[in-house]
């Protein structure tokens, strides 16, 4: 923050080595009576009142000071003074320009991972309201507050996105080699570890899609409808046009429809969703299917559904299912 005549970094800085004059010290004063410090990181942190704000950063301070071997009540009891003083110091003069800086001492950011199992969904809520829908066998990470300039999230597997708009702060997703940057949108991320094509699909908005260390200059822009697909062993990344991005709304939850799909196509998609492995005889492989599933039943009530559908048999070996033609009657 700024005015015509003073920096308040350059005022707080003096401050604190003891070389503010007069004038200087009565416009950061002025300056400070008209803004709420406590305000703005009571916002973001644990602290419920200022009081323990104030004690939250002198414990902190004072943690450091009193190390093993420090002798004399006395000096110790200096030194908390000293340490109380530095407190109130910090909170009136760095609030506004090192808001993150002393909040991360005071109240630091956890992380958070999540993973979900096969056969199960589950949508979660990030801080800054943005909503995922994470698929089957991924996993996610991310922190509990959003206090750098980029909102990173990682993401191992599936994951359907809405991202809430803040041009200041772009939401980056870290997928493997894959690098997806958005600044409000819905999308859907697939980057399972073990598999060599990561996929992000744009349902609205823009997303831009890059490999992790690369120069944007190389990174694929896309909008509604459009997708970037990635290969992880030639390093290629190409947009494409994807009318059907919407059917991602319903995979979020496990609802999946197919319309003409090959059976190949199917049997990939509840591998992963199931995190099984399945084996197609190959007269059936290629055969188109029409019809819906819901993959949150479980995998013997879809391989029945599917097999009715299809006039084919299942059957299961320990974690492999094969799928093969019904015998002849011959």
């Amino acid at each position: 923050m700024e005015n015509n005549t003073y920096n308040v970094k350059e005022l707080a800085h003096k401050l604190i080595q003891g070389t503010i004059s007069p004038d200087e010290k009565a416009w950061l004063d002025a300056w400070y009576t008209g803004f709420s410090d406590e305000e703005v990181l009571l916002s973001a942190s644990k602290y419920q009142t200022p009081e323990q704000l104030r004690e939250g950063i002198l414990n902190k301070i004072t943690a450091q000071m009193e190390t093993p071997g420090k002798p004399a009540r006395k000096v110790i009891t200096l030194w908390r003074n000293i340490a109380a003083a530095a407190a109130v110091v910090l909170l009136v003069t760095f609030a506004a320009l090192y808001k993150n800086e002393v909040l991360e001492v005071v109240d630091p950011a956890k992380q958070v991972e999540l993973v979900t199992a096969p056969g199960k969904h589950r949508q979660i809520s990030l801080p800054d309201g943005t909503q995922i829908w994470l698929s089957p066998g991924s996993h996610i990470s991310y922190p509990d507050k959003f206090r750098t300039k980029e909102r990173l999230v990682k993401l191992e597997g599936e994951a359907f996105f809405d991202v809430v708009h803040d041009e200041d702060h772009p939401f980056v997703i870290q997928s493997g080699q894959l690098k997806t940057v958005v600044l409000g949108t819905s999308f859907n991320v697939k980057a399972y570890p073990d598999q060599i094509i990561s996929e992000v699909t744009v349902i609205s908005g823009k997303v831009a899609v890059q490999e992790h260390n690369l120069p944007k200059s190389q990174q694929a822009i896309m909008i509604f409808n459009q997708r970037a697909v990635y290969n992880k062993t030639d390093r290629s990344l190409i947009k494409q046009d994807y009318p059907n991005a919407a059917k991602y709304l319903a995979q979020r939850t496990g609802l999946f429809s197919y319309d003409g799909a090959s059976l190949q196509t199917v049997a990939d998609d509840l591998s992963l969703q199931y995190g099984i492995r399945i084996t197609l005889s190959p007269e059936i492989s290629k055969k188109g299917f029409y019809g819906h599933i819901n993959t949150n039943e479980s995998i013997a009530k879809t391989f029945n559904k599917l097999c009715a559908v299809m006039d084919i048999r299942w059957n299961r070996v320990d974690n492999d299912y094969y799928l093969q033609s019904l015998p002849s009657n011959n």
